[in-house]
């Protein structure tokens, strides 16, 4: 076996460890983000406050969807479904 292939081999499990650790990042940053989905304050307040409200989980809906997509992809790729 000459260098290069030992080389490849080495670069696979690096890039497999790399994923993994990127896998472990996702569900750490999923279990945050959802945390920080609490539902609406009871004393909702004015129309102003709700939609600060409504927007702001939009956007942690977003981030949890595309995290979501991203941890899906690379469980896939790590052959992990």
């Amino acid at each position: 076996m000459n260098q290069s292939s030992m080389g490849q081999g080495d670069s696979d499990r690096s890039g497999e460890d790399d994923r993994h650790a990127r896998l472990r990042d996702i569900d750490e940053s999923l279990d945050r983000l959802r945390a920080d989905l609490t539902p609406p304050p009871a004393d909702a307040g004015d129309n102003v406050d709700s939609g600060q409200y409504l927007a702001a989980r939009e956007e942690l809906e977003g981030q949890i969807e595309l995290l979501e997509y991203e941890r899906d992809r690379l469980r896939t790729e790590l052959g992990l479904t």
